[in-house]
C-alpha cells in the first residue's frame, strides 16, 4: 500500500505546522495589523520626541554658556551660537538647532578671523570671543586667544538699527520694480519688542532670542500657493507652472517670518509652540538678528572648495561670510577675476532650457514673475561673465547641500545684504580653493 505523503509526517510535526498556521492567521488579522501599526506609530513619535527636546529660551539667552559644540550636537547651545555668528556677519545660513556643515564653516571662518584655531567646533575660547564681540557688533580680527578673565561680563549693549540697514529680505511681499529692497526699509516700524539699549542690561550681551509682535503686513499677503510638482523633469515643469502666477510670494506668514529672522520654519515653531503665525498682534520669540549692515565691500571672493562667499574691505578684512551653493560637475565655477555688472532687486527670471544641461526638452520658454520664491530669489548680482551671478534662493534650507548650474546661490537674506555692500564695478574673484593674500592683492588693488 502506498501511503500519502501527508500521513508520513509524525504527529509532533503536524502540531507544529498547525501552530504556525494559527499564528500567521492571527498576525494578518486586520485588527491585529492596525494595533501593530498604532504601536509602531507610538514608538516612532516617542523616538522623535526624545531626539528633539523642547528648546529653552533662558538657556539660549544665557551668556555663560560654555558647552562644546561639535558634530551631532543639537539644541539650545547650537541655536545661541548660530545667532551670535549671524549677528557678527558670519552667517550659518538658515538658523536651526542642529550642527551642520554651514554652521561648521561659519565657526571655522570666525575662528580664523579671530586668531583662534579654525577647527569648526565651538569651545570655551570661541564662546568667550563670540560673546565679547557682541559689544561692538564686529569681529576683532586676528587678535590673540583671550584669557579666561576675558569672558562676556564686560560686553556692552549692541545698538539696534535706527532707520536703516536691517539685515535680510523685505518683511513684506514686494513688487518687482520701482521699489527699494529690504535694506532700505525704515526699521522703526515693526522693530521687535524691548530692543532699545535703555531696556537692556548695559553690562551684558544682547539677548539671542527676543519677543516680536506680528504686524499687519506680516500676515496681509498676498501669499502664493504653488501646487506640488513631482516626478521626472520636476524642476522644469515646476518653472512652467510658476510662470503662470503674477508674483512668486511667500507661501505663508510662517515662511515670511522665518526668512525675516534668518531661521528655519521648524525653529520658529519649536520656539513658539501653541502660537499662531497668521495672527496680527501675536507675540512670538525670534532670533535677534536684525543688526546694521556692514560697510561697503572693496571685493568679493567666492571659494568653490569651501562653498562660501566672503566680502572684504580694502585691507582684506572680512566684512561678511556666507555659505553658498557653488556650481557643479557639469557647470563648474568660472574661476577668474570678474566684476559686478548689475544689481537687479526682485528680478524676473527668464527660463531658457538651452542653458540647462539637464533639460530634456529644449523648446519651452518662460518668464517667471518676481518674488522671494523666484528661482533667483530677491536679488540678482550679475557678473561680467555672461549668464553668471550671485543670487538668492526660494529654498534656503538647501544652501550648500545641492548643486547649481554654475551660479552662486545664497539665502535671500544673505544675498540682500551682499547686494547693499557691492556696486557696479566691485571686483569678484571666483576661486577653486581658498585664495592666498598674494592672489587677493590684484583684486584688492582694483
Amino acid at each position: 500500500m502506498v501511503r500519502s505523503r501527508r500521513s508520513l509526517a509524525p504527529a509532533p510535526c503536524r502540531l507544529l505546522v498547525a501552530s504556525i498556521a494559527l499564528l500567521l492567521i492571527w498576525a494578518t488579522c486586520p485588527g491585529r495589523a492596525q494595533t501593530s501599526r498604532r504601536a509602531e506609530g507610538t514608538r516612532s513619535r516617542s523616538r522623535k520626541s526624545s531626539a528633539a527636546p523642547h528648546l529653552d529660551v533662558s538657556k539660549i539667552n544665557d551668556p555663560n554658556t560654555r558647552d562644546t559644540i561639535g558634530p551631532h550636537s543639537q539644541g539650545d547651545d547650537v541655536v545661541r551660537a548660530e545667532i551670535l555668528l549671524d549677528r557678527l556677519k558670519f552667517s550659518p545660513g538658515e538658523i536651526g538647532d542642529t550642527y551642520d556643515d554651514n554652521f561648521a564653516k561659519a565657526v571655522a571662518a570666525f575662528q580664523a578671523a579671530s586668531g583662534l584655531p579654525a577647527m569648526g567646533a565651538v569651545d570655551s575660547a570661541t564662546w568667550a570671543v563670540l560673546n565679547d564681540d557682541q559689544a561692538s557688533g564686529q569681529v576683532q580680527q586676528k587678535q590673540p586667544q583671550p584669557t579666561q578673565n576675558q569672558g562676556s561680563s564686560g560686553a556692552q549693549q549692541q545698538p539696534e538699527p535706527q532707520n536703516g540697514q536691517p539685515r535680510g529680505p523685505e518683511q513684506q511681499n514686494r513688487q518687482p520694480k520701482g521699489q527699494t529692497n529690504g535694506q532700505d526699509r525704515d526699521q522703526s516700524n515693526g522693530q521687535p519688542n524691548s530692543q532699545t539699549p535703555s531696556s537692556q542690561n548695559q553690562s551684558a550681551p544682547p539677548p539671542a532670542i527676543i519677543v516680536y509682535t506680528i504686524l499687519p503686513e506680516d500676515v496681509a499677503g498676498p501669499f502664493t500657493k504653488v501646487p506640488e510638482v513631482t516626478g521626472r523633469d520636476r524642476g522644469e515643469r515646476l518653472m512652467l507652472v510658476e510662470a503662470r502666477f503674477k508674483q512668486l510670494n511667500y507661501s505663508s506668514p510662517l515662511q515670511l517670518l522665518a526668512e525675516k529672522f534668518h531661521a528655519s520654519p521648524h525653529l520658529l515653531v519649536e520656539l513658539n509652540r501653541d502660537k499662531r503665525f497668521d495672527k496680527e498682534g501675536e507675540q512670538i520669540e525670534v532670533p535677534n538678528v536684525l543688526t546694521p549692515a556692514p560697510s561697503q565691500a572693496s571685493s568679493v571672493v567666492v571659494d568653490a572648495s569651501t562653498h562660501s562667499v566672503t566680502a572684504l574691505d580694502s585691507s582684506g578684512k572680512i566684512l561678511a561670510f556666507y555659505p553658498a551653493t557653488v556650481g557643479s560637475e557639469h557647470d563648474p565655477l568660472p574661476v577668474g577675476h570678474w566684476t559686478v555688472k548689475e544689481i537687479d532687486r526682485y528680478p524676473h527670471f527668464k527660463y531658457n532650457p538651452n542653458l540647462f544641461w539637464d533639460s530634456e526638452d529644449k523648446r519651452p520658454r518662460a518668464t517667471l514673475p518676481a518674488g522671494p520664491r523666484n528661482p533667483v530669489g530677491v536679488v540678482w548680482i550679475g557678473l561680467s561673465k555672461e549668464h553668471y551671478g550671485i543670487h538668492g534662493t526660494p529654498q534656503p534650507s538647501l544652501i550648500g547641500q545641492t548643486q547649481s548650474h554654475g551660479c552662486i546661490r545664497l539665502t535671500n537674506w544673505d544675498a540682500a545684504e551682499l547686494s547693499g555692500m557691492v556696486k557696479v564695478g566691485t571686483p569678484v574673484l571666483l576661486e577653486e580653493g581658498t585664495p592666498s593674500r598674494a592672489q587677493l592683492q590684484p583684486v584688492l588693488s582694483q
